[in-house]
């Protein structure tokens, strides 16, 4: 039985501590209603606006500490990017019951707030409090819709609490001329307001919570002679980019110029270069004098009956499409064992067996040298399957890269294709990335900011041309030409059109080049009709293991897994050596609103040009 009573009075303690301790957060949050609030303001000849205002705020209803209130020292005005200056000063809080020291912080926006009462000390009664304070700013001389010098405040902007009896009175040197009072979230709901001689007043029997209510009371013309707006402009995302005459003018020509810009870009780095006053794919004779022009795009080929001169396979697959990949490569490996340097067997398992012969490889190019120093690395023999191993990883990326450098070396583009089309992406992003850059430094510095984006739009023809920078010259378009031609005769020739050359196998020396041009299957049909007519018989002892000449389809099957097989076999290689090199790395190691915001007059409806009076509530 105590020990259910112990357990009560300790629930009962930490509801009422909870409770306790909840309690500020939600006095806070819960304004104290008004009774009655009486804001009375003098202007003077300059302009300034001398506040003083009289609340009585009920802390029966809602205990607080006292009144907390924000002033906007800026507000948004007409103009896009355009922003009113208030100076508020002299700031005073006094009443006859309550503590009324001040609390006064101001924030990024410059929204003054301040803090009235002890922090220490919670009210639970009525208490009266005067507020006094001066703006500059409010007036607008010869407003150029009223024609009046305009006094438009916003005495109540986003009040937490509500408030009963609010009444206003504005007092000037002349009379006023007119006089109008605006509320409701859109101002478009008039209260009441009057005039009489310099004095307008302005009266709501309530106003509920966050209804801001705008007061406007118009003077003739010239009455506030040293009064004045205090008007700047911050930049925005649209006025930073704005269309004007002179930017207008300005990007016209930045267009222009980016457009030349572009076309030198493409002409230089992504057209390829080609001899004029020849035979399209031959080259001018030693005593000729070279003239150099651009490749047409629509240039017909005449059919060539061999492939350029000392031309590989590899060498012509990159050549054709700027591209070194992995046909380049396996076709390099058929070319090879054709002319002699190693022997391809297909086994029955599937697989293929290479094995290096004794040739003399000094007459090879570097990279083809280097291809069979890789494959033969731990022996005369290796299968595809051994090729499979993280030893071999790197072997076609390696030989690509050399296939690069030779058609480079040769002359037949300007510089390593590879090497030109990431630079041209590296420059492209770069491009952009100064042209976005320049557009808003010059946006935000002066509104400029369209005069630069010709130049992020040079960045992006960069890009979309950078797949074409691997430009040829001319020496490499006469080749292309001829490698075209020859393929267009490949890809058409029938068997008994057939160019055949004395004591030249053409089956076996072409088909590397069908691999490349993806007809090696109507390469190898061909020539099976032509042995089934006792016409031509090939030499197929570079590929053992399958007769052409028995099974066409069987040796086309075998010939061309050989392709896939090794391709398979090098990505093999890649993923074992990234999971040893993973497995060894694992064992070592508050905002305030203010309202107003279209900077018209006041007396054409609310929310004009006005400046912001009170938000806030209790605390």
């Amino acid at each position: 039985m105590k020990r259910h009573g112990l357990q009560g009075l300790l629930v009962l303690a930490i509801v009422l501590l909870t409770a306790f301790l909840a309690a500020p957060q939600a006095w806070a949050d819960e304004s104290a209603p008004i009774n009655h609030w009486n804001v009375d303001v003098n202007l003077s000849l300059d302009g300034v606006a001398h506040v003083n205002a009289e609340l009585e705020m009920d802390f029966s209803k809602t205990f607080g500490r006292g009144p907390v209130f924000v002033l906007p020292t800026r507000q948004p005005g007409g103009e896009d990017g355009q922003f009113y200056r208030y100076e508020i000063s002299g700031i005073r809080v006094s009443s006859p019951t309550a503590p009324d020291q001040i609390h006064t912080t101001t924030d990024k926006e410059g929204n003054i707030q301040v803090r009235v009462g002890d922090a220490n000390r919670y009210l639970h009664e009525k208490h009266t409090y005067q507020i006094s304070y001066t703006v500059t700013g409010l007036i607008a001389p010869n407003h150029p819709k009223s024609h009046l010098d305009e006094f438009n405040w916003n005495v109540i902007g986003n009040w937490r609490g509500r408030i009963n009896n609010f009444k206003v009175k504005v007092t000037g040197p002349e009379d006023v001329s007119k006089a109008a009072c605006w509320t409701g979230n859109n101002y478009k709901q008039s209260c009441t307001s009057g005039s009489s001689g310099k004095t307008a007043t302005y009266s709501l029997p309530s106003v509920s919570p966050g209804t801001p209510v705008q007061v406007v009371a118009g003077f003739p013309a010239g009455t506030f002679p040293g009064a004045k707006q205090n008007v700047e402009y911050r930049r925005t995302l649209s006025n930073a980019f704005s269309l004007t005459p002179i930017t207008g003018a300005a990007t016209l020509v930045t267009t222009a110029g980016a457009a030349f810009a572009i076309v030198k870009i493409r002409n230089r780095y992504a057209r390829d270069e080609a001899y004029l006053g020849v035979t399209p794919g031959l080259s001018p004779h030693a005593d000729q004098k070279e003239h150099i022009g651009f490749l047409p795009d629509d240039l017909n080929v005449a059919v060539q009956f061999h492939p350029p001169k000392n031309a590989t396979p590899g060498e012509i697959g990159t050549l054709m499409d700027a591209n070194a990949d992995f046909i380049d490569v396996s076709s390099s490996i058929i070319d090879l064992a054709v002319r002699g340097y190693l022997v391809i067997t297909a086994q029955k398992d599937g697989d293929h067996l290479l094995t290096r012969t004794e040739k003399d490889q000094r007459e090879l190019a570097y990279y083809e040298r280097k291809l069979l120093s890789r494959l033969f690395q731990s022996g005369d023999e290796v299968t595809l399957k051994e090729l499979g191993d993280e030893k071999y990883d790197g072997l076609d990326s390696e030989i690509r890269e050399l296939l690069y450098q030779r058609v480079a070396e040769l002359g037949w583009f300007r510089e390593n294709p590879k090497s030109m089309r990431w630079s041209g992406i590296a420059a492209g992003f770069f491009i952009i990335a100064a042209g976005c850059l320049l557009s808003l430094v010059l946006g935000y510095g002066i509104g400029w900011g369209l005069v630069c984006l010709p130049v992020a739009a040079v960045g992006i023809a960069v890009l979309i041309m950078s797949g074409k920078f691997g430009k040829r010259t001319a020496k490499g378009s006469a080749a292309l030409i001829q490698a075209r031609g020859f393929e267009l005769y490949l890809r058409t020739a029938e068997a008994d059109k057939l160019r055949f050359e004395e004591g030249v196998d053409i089956f076996s020396r072409y088909l590397p080049y069908a691999m490349i041009f993806g007809v090696a299957r109507r390469w190898t049909a061909l020539f099976s009709q032509l042995k089934l007519t006792n016409r031509f018989e090939a030499d197929t002892s570079w590929y053992q293991g399958v007769d052409l000449h028995a099974s066409n389809s069987a040796f086309y099957t075998r010939f061309n897994n050989f392709c896939y097989n090794f391709s398979d076999a090098m990505f093999t290689a890649h993923e074992a050596a990234r999971a040893s090199s993973y497995s060894s790395s694992s064992f070592s190691s508050s905002s305030y609103t203010s309202s107003g915001t279209s900077g018209g007059s006041g007396f054409s409806g609310g929310g004009g040009f006005s400046g912001g009076g009170f938000s806030g509530g209790s605390w």
